[in-house]
């Protein structure tokens, strides 16, 4: 279905940039544990609640990353179509349920201004650089771009701007480049490697217009799907698929300082999400802060697949 779109894409350009309104998607929650839907607990977490998200929409879906608004009231994704897709985030004050809504869709576009398609469209991480500017990471064509989209969202036509690459890109596999990318306070950009190779991650950490290279641990057969910063951590996604057994994924993190120091990375393990939970292809993460606790909030690339959902969870640190 997607390949039948693309080919359209650069003759609907005018219409296509402009934000559209979904207004038929909806969401309905969803319990942590399957059989156990009052239970709130996942090791170092609790469970704050969560939604699968639905749109007849033939461009929703497929959400590999996701980036929040500086008062976490809003989210900002990215998909494999490479599409941002913007909604709002709210909590029930009598339960303090999750609920989103007002989902809006627009193509990211390319260096030249046009929608990006093919092997060129495939969007895989998103980092806010502050100042309303944003770095997004693709795969299969290896690269990172930066959009100036302002900090209220505004210019999602903005075209992008080329960032230099890792040095290593060129020997990136096409399905597992830079799946995580997250800027740090110093203005630093981080970039995660999803295949992990001789029992690591790599990790790429642009500084003053050069990379230096650091090595996570790597759960074996996980591959590494998101990074955020936080308070002095970077939070990290790694995920496990195999047929009969399905999806694991594990939420992680790491002090930033570990960065850069020539010691390899072991990350503490804050909760594992596995069969008899809800899970799906997790690949998007973001932290935030609410009412003083830190939030992490987890969204699923449901790989356009009928089977799969694009699911949203909420978790906060205990």
């Amino acid at each position: 279905m997607r390949s039948l779109l693309l080919p359209l894409l650069p003759l609907c350009l005018a219409a296509c940039s402009v934000d559209t309104e979904l207004t038929q998607a909806g969401s309905q929650a969803v319990p942590l544990y399957e059989q156990s839907p009052d239970r709130t607990d996942l090791d170092r977490l609790s469970y704050l609640g969560g939604v699968a998200l639905t749109d007849p929409d033939d461009r929703f879906g497929g959400f590999s990353a996701l980036t929040l608004s500086a008062d976490g009231s809003r989210l900002l994704a990215v998909s494999d179509s490479a599409y941002w897709m913007t909604a709002n985030i709210g909590w029930s004050e009598t339960d303090g349920s999750l609920h989103v809504g007002a989902f809006s869709i627009a193509p990211i576009l390319s260096r030249t201004g046009a929608p990006l398609g093919g092997r060129a469209a495939d969007s895989e991480a998103i980092a806010d650089l502050g100042g309303g500017a944003y770095a997004v990471s693709f795969e299969r064509e290896h690269r990172i771009n930066t959009y100036a989209l302002g900090e209220d969202w505004s210019r999602l036509d903005s075209a992008g701007e080329a960032f230099p690459a890792p040095p290593d890109a060129a020997e990136f596999t096409d399905n597992g480049g830079m799946e995580g990318l997250t800027a740090l306070p110093d203005g630093a950009l981080l970039a995660g490697i999803e295949d992990g190779r001789d029992g690591v991650h790599p990790l790429w950490l642009h500084r003053d217009g050069s990379w230096t290279r650091s090595e996570l641990a790597a759960e074996p057969d996980y591959g590494l799907t998101s990074l955020d910063y936080h308070d002095g951590h970077v939070y990290a996604l790694e995920r496990f698929w195999q047929s009969g057994i399905g999806n694991r994924i594990r939420i992680l993190r790491f002090p930033a300082a570990a960065l850069g120091t020539g010691e390899r990375i072991e990350a503490e393990l804050l909760g594992t999400l596995e069969a008899g939970k809800t899970v799906d292809n997790f690949e998007g993460l973001a932290i935030t802060e609410r009412g003083g606790q830190t939030v992490l909030l987890v969204m699923s690339d449901d790989n356009y697949n009928r089977s799969q959902r694009t699911l949203l969870m909420a978790f906060q640190l205990d």
